[in-house]
């Protein structure tokens, strides 16, 4: 496992991307505040992002995943099994978190006072409790490591799957679902439970019928 560890670290794209992103998101924090970082991305708002944020953030749902691990139950059965294992785990973790732990407020609760003073997205249902951390950054983050994990040799890949785990996350403050923070936390449960199982289960061999397809090819 220390090996592929060690393998994946040294030449995944996604993972260099992750850190840039992870250390800019803590700075941006750090130095403006968790409701303050809110407050600048609720004030980027545009007609066009507002269209384009409002659909993407469903990449980062929980019948998305799901879709994506029966997808890879069809190529490999394998994958699909590391699939079930890193979502399920990862959801798992941060629904504990959210529900039972935690259980902060929403945006749309902390700025009650002020909520006719926020950029709000027509046809985007508020939610008001259960924050910390956000569900469905993890849920994109968890799929989109995944994917860059399966096809670590396709370096490019990991750039784009990232970047569009990184505009999942965005869409969740942006649509005032989530403070920065929420995110933050979120994608770094989504990878690092990805990664650990990938790593962990990518040489198992699951008897014989671990690399079968049903789609009848060898990827």
């Amino acid at each position: 496992m220390l090996n592929n560890l060690k393998q994946i670290l040294a030449i995944s794209l996604f993972f260099r991307v992750f850190i840039v992103f992870t250390f800019s998101w803590f700075y941006l924090i750090y130095n403006h505040g968790d409701s303050g970082l809110f407050k600048m991305i609720n004030a980027s708002h545009n007609p066009t992002f507002d269209v384009v944020f409002k659909y993407a953030t469903h990449i980062g749902g929980g019948w998305f995943a799901f879709g994506i691990a029966i997808l890879l139950f069809g190529f490999r059965f394998k994958w699909g099994f590391i699939a079930a294992f890193s979502f399920l785990s990862s959801a798992a973790i941060t629904q504990i978190l959210k529900r039972w732990v935690f259980n902060y407020p929403r945006p749309s609760v902390v700025f009650q006072d002020s909520i006719n003073q926020l950029n709000l997205v027509d046809g985007v249902d508020l939610h008001s409790s259960f924050s910390f951390p956000s569900g469905h950054s993890t849920a994109a983050f968890a799929v989109f490591c995944l994917l860059s994990l399966i096809w670590l040799e396709k370096k490019y890949l990991g750039f784009l799957f990232c970047f569009m785990a990184i505009i999942i996350g965005y869409s969740r403050a942006y649509l005032c679902q989530h403070f920065p923070t929420d995110i933050l936390v979120g994608a770094a449960i989504g990878t690092v439970c990805s990664l650990l199982f990938y790593a962990w289960l990518k040489d198992k061999q699951f008897g014989k019928w671990g690399n079968q397809s049903l789609l009848k090819q060898s990827l």
